[in-house]
């Protein structure tokens, strides 16, 4: 048994010695030379220069023809409204390098395009500047892939950006539904009140109706009173007819109306 489970290890430990060493290793990317690290850090600090001067003067709109730079001009116009003045010129320590700048790093990406991220510190906040500058195929730049200026945030900052960000959000949702729930109600009373409308004009028509129908009726009634009045008026004149006058006609007299004699 033992000599079947030490076979089984052994085994297991040829394969895996094996899947490494079939394993390709991943070519380690080339270091870029010190000496170009140099150079795209002070090319875009120059483009940070640059494109201050341009914006601050009013220059702006001048720089449309080339969409990419005219992006990162808009993007640094963005940023210098948060980040302040900057000072271009100090250099407490003479090594042709302005204070303002920090340099961060210089990588490359897929494309092999130089990514340059640089620190620029401003009067109020610090700002990164990060510009990609496009490589042929043999290294050499040919021209701008991209310039983004991201103003750095204290964490504090985010948070209440965060917060300001949310409560505008929810106020605007609930904003909307009061809004439309306000709008529900009103047409809710419109149709109501249209509802009822209808009503009391439905109401009017059978009251205003009713009358001429009854009419007849109250009719009928008075004329059926002044007909049994007629006839015990009669039966009396031909009582008193034939206790006063036996030789007349009982039925020599008819009683056509009876009207009422105002005394004054």
């Amino acid at each position: 048994m033992r000599k079947k489970l030490t076979g089984i290890l052994l085994s297991l430990l040829c394969l895996l010695a094996l899947t490494a060493c079939g394993g390709t290793a991943q070519p380690e990317e080339e270091p870029i030379p010190q000496e170009l690290v140099t150079a795209l850090y002070s090319y875009a600090e120059n483009d940070a220069q640059q494109m201050d001067m341009i914006v601050r003067g009013g220059m702006l709109e001048e720089q449309n023809f080339e969409k990419v730079v005219y992006d990162g001009m808009q993007s640094w116009s963005t940023a210098i409204e948060e980040i302040g003045e900057v000072d271009f010129t100090a250099d407490a320590d003479n090594n042709g390098t302005a204070d303002c700048f920090t340099e961060k790093s210089v990588t490359k990406d897929e494309a092999g395009n130089y990514i340059v991220t640089v620190g620029i510190q401003g009067s109020l906040k610090s700002a990164d500047l990060v510009v990609t500058y496009q490589a042929d195929e043999t290294g050499n730049l040919a021209g701008y892939e991209s310039i983004v200026a991201n103003v750095n945030y204290t964490k504090a900052e985010l948070m209440q950006q965060a917060g300001l960000n949310t409560l505008l959000g929810m106020g605007t949702t609930f904003a909307v539904l009061i809004l439309l729930s306000l709008i529900i109600a009103l047409f809710g009373r419109i149709l109501t009140s249209a509802g009822k409308k209808k009503t009391e004009g439905a109401d009017k028509d059978e009251k205003a109706a009713a009358p001429a129908g009854a009419a007849p009726a109250v009719t009928a009634e008075v004329q059926g009173g002044q007909d049994e009045l007629i006839a015990v008026i009669a039966a009396a004149i031909a009582a008193y007819r034939s206790e006063a006058e036996p030789q007349a006609d009982p039925n020599g007299f008819v009683v056509r109306r009876i009207r009422r004699v105002k005394r004054k």
